[in-house]
Order: C-alpha cells, then structure tokens, then sequence
C-alpha cells in the first residue's frame, strides 16, 4: 500500500469523527451552552447527520472515481510520472529534447487509446511482467518516427 494510498484511508475513516467534532460544537453553541460539550458532540442527531454528510461525500467520491476509470483525461500527477519515467529511460540512448518529444506524444497516443482504467491495468501488469505490451510498442514507435 503505497503512503498515498494509507493517507486517503485514514483520511476517509477520520471524516466522520471531525464532522461530528463541527455539528457538535455548532449545537453546542446554539444550546448557549447549557448542556454539556460531550453530550452535544455524541448526540443521536449530531452522530447520524455526520454519517449522512460522510456517507454523501463518500458516495460522490467513488462516483468520481468510476467516472475517471472510464476516462481518456488521466489525471496530472499519472500524466507527469509516465513523462518523467519515459524520458529518463530514453535520454540515454537519444537526445534529452527528441525524449521529451517522443514522451509527450506516447502520453498523448495512449490516453486516446486507452481509457485510464485501462491504463492503470496495463500498467500493473508492465510492472509485474517486466515487458512492454505491443499496442504500447507500436505508439512508441509512430511517435519515435514522426519526432526523430
């Protein structure tokens, strides 16, 4: 499980808990404060309002993953690591500058041919196989010739 992986799941299970902490005090502070802090955070409507803000804000996160899986817009930050991983591979047999070329085309090919979920698969399996499939070879290849 990669640190980004870890940081979203504790993230996803602490939003509860920091939502109840918000109503709570707004409760809290609506009451005047006649009531006890801890009896306005852990009351049955506090708790169940911020399972349902949690449950909504979950349900509209996954809804958003499923829509990027299916997606031929990747996202930044897996456009930039692919660029980066490509021209450090290819700048020692070519010039830095036809990498760069090379690179940003192949990015560019494979998010018209591939959808991003397909993406991450194909990716998953490059790693644990160790080879390049051949769809892949073959728009590296055209973005070689057109960019050499």
């Amino acid at each position: 499980m990669t640190a980004y992986q870890i940081g979203y799941l504790v993230g996803t299970l602490i939003t509860p808990l920091i939502l109840m902490l918000i109503i709570g005090t707004i409760y809290y502070l609506i009451k005047g404060r006649v009531i006890p802090y801890r009896k306005a955070i852990f009351s049955r409507w506090v708790i169940i309002s911020s399972l349902i803000l949690f449950l909504l804000s979950f349900a509209g996160r996954l809804s958003s993953n499923l829509k990027q899986e299916s997606s031929h817009v990747y996202p930044e930050r897996e456009v930039k690591e692919f660029t980066e991983g490509c021209i450090s591979s290819a700048k020692a047999k070519i010039d830095i500058k036809i990498a760069e070329n090379i690179c940003s085309c192949a990015i560019i090919e494979i998010q018209k041919n591939y959808t991003y979920g397909e993406f991450t698969k194909m990716s998953t399996e490059m790693q644990k196989s160790k080879s390049v499939s051949d769809r892949l070879k073959n728009i590296v290849t055209s973005c070689t010739q057109k960019h050499s």
